[in-house]
């Protein structure tokens, strides 16, 4: 009896250990995309020096990355575009229209800061099973 007892207690302490590891590795994996974001918000800041091919070209990987994170990982781009609103509107608030951005970088802050929490959360399956933001219709 006092064996089965002991199994017990080292099997449930086995599974919390497991769960925490679990728990912290998601964690883990968040602050990522939270840092990921706020360096590439601070990288776009700058975008305007670039010619501006290359620049056209950065935000057409900008958009497919940022597709490809809500395929694989819905939580990661939650928390990634979280993390670029948040930096945007930070930045909005010291820029004041004083900084130089291209017309490129205007359109996607303007998307960016748009986008609320609940659109990020409205997401619906469109026909060919992929998923898309649902859009305000003006």
């Amino acid at each position: 009896m006092k064996t089965a007892k002991l199994l017990t207690v080292f099997l449930i302490c086995g599974l919390t250990y497991s769960v925490n590891a679990q728990v912290e590795e998601r964690t883990q994996s968040l602050r990522f995309y939270e840092q990921l974001a706020l360096r590439d918000a601070t990288y776009e800041q700058e975008l305007h020096k670039l010619e501006a091919q290359d620049e056209l070209d950065y935000w057409v990987d900008q958009k497919n990355f940022e597709r490809q994170l809500g395929k694989a990982n819905f939580l990661a781009y939650l928390t990634y575009m979280k993390g670029k609103k948040e930096a945007y509107q930070s930045h909005l608030q010291t820029c004041n229209g004083s900084c130089a951005h291209s017309a490129l970088y205007l359109e996607r802050a303007q998307a960016y800061l748009s986008v609320t929490d609940s659109e990020l959360l409205a997401w619906s399956e469109s026909d060919n099973g992929t998923r898309k933001l649902s859009t305000k219709q003006d």
